[in-house]
């Protein structure tokens, strides 16, 4: 056993990392350097493994840890930033799939006309959300959400039948909340109540960005936060789920709908071009319920800041600089 935590730990804490000059067939190697022999490995063999390493290579100011694999991340990202780089070059030997990407690359990388054009790229889906005009049409207007990659209210896809893996089916499952997990929104310590203070400070700040004056960014991030709550409250906690059983729940289509008849599946079905099916695991009928709830007893005003939010949040990172940074701001 200790011959292989040996084994082990140097592999990870020792090994050199190859440069790009290094043919890629040769083999890694062990930086005894990186060993602390002042240390008895008998008594403190991870620092014994690493002392030295972890002594010369602090964590980075912009990182929670660090370490050999972080290191070969951050070395292949940079690769990866280099190939972008000399794509975007206008050059007489670019081929047409790399004046693409370069070409993609270099309009994300061009922050003056990003934050030049404000919000005009997705003032076409704001407009589609502020023209919904009954709660009926909420179902077709999150499928269109979930297709541009908008994870608003909850999560569908398909996977394998957990009791039959040689079928595939339709999955559901409980989403639509900003905060790491339902828990954030539920905790009555301090440091919960500080955090969803702040959340809702954030909302109200990016609500702001987008056009809204303060009074009224103020009651909408409020909105948000009382239906994400709501949903959080219908979620099934961490714990919970890590038991398959109390996750499958394969029902019919038409006992879905039971479960909740006040989001439109079919038309939601149809709009995501799902194929069809008779079946869906619902992974906590609870969760359904509360959509239902949420959608009987929220006025639509309050839906359509909802789904508002959600869009801003996911485009932030391709939205002019301000918007960029107050995400980062709030999520790191």
């Amino acid at each position: 056993m200790f011959k292989f935590t040996l084994v082990a730990s140097l592999s990870l804490c020792a090994l050199t990392a190859q440069t790009p000059a290094r043919p890629a067939a040769t083999p890694a190697q062990l930086d005894l350097t990186a060993l602390d022999k002042s240390v008895n490995p008998c008594v403190d063999f991870f620092h014994y493994a690493c002392g030295t390493w972890v002594k010369n290579k602090p964590i980075p100011a912009d990182q929670a840890t660090w370490g050999r694999f972080s290191e070969l991340a951050e070395r292949n990202r940079e690769i990866l930033h280099q190939i972008l780089e000399d794509a975007s070059k206008p050059a007489a030997n670019r081929d047409a799939t790399t004046q693409k990407i370069g070409d993609y690359y270099a309009a994300c990388m061009d922050e003056k006309a990003i934050d030049a054009r404000g919000l005009a790229p997705l003032q076409p889906e704001l407009d589609r959300i502020r023209n919904l005009k009954d709660k009926s049409q909420i179902a077709e207007e999150i499928a269109h959400l979930h297709a541009i990659g908008v994870g608003a209210l909850f999560q569908f896809n398909s996977g394998q039948d957990f009791k039959d893996s040689s079928s595939v089916i339709a999955q559901f499952d409980q989403g639509g909340l900003l905060l790491p997990d339902r828990d954030y929104y539920l905790k009555d310590d301090a440091k919960s109540v500080e955090l969803r203070q702040k959340y809702v400070a954030h909302i109200q700040r990016m609500l702001e960005l987008a056009g809204e004056n303060p009074g009224q960014a103020k009651a909408d991030a409020a909105a948000v936060m009382q239906i994400e709550t709501a949903l959080a409250k219908g979620s099934l906690d961490l714990v919970s789920r890590r038991d398959p059983e109390k996750v499958y729940h394969k029902i019919s289509r038409q006992e879905l709908a039971a479960l909740s008849p006040a989001f439109r599946w079919n038309e939601y079905f149809t709009a995501a071009a799902a194929p069809s099916f008779q079946s869906i695991n619902v992974s906590y009928p609870d969760f359904v319920k509360a959509i239902n709830a949420g959608i009987e007893s929220t006025p639509l005003a309050e839906w359509k800041t909802y789904l508002t939010w959600q869009l801003l949040h996911s485009a932030a990172a391709f939205l002019p600089a301000a918007f960029a940074q107050e995400n980062f701001n709030f999520y790191g």
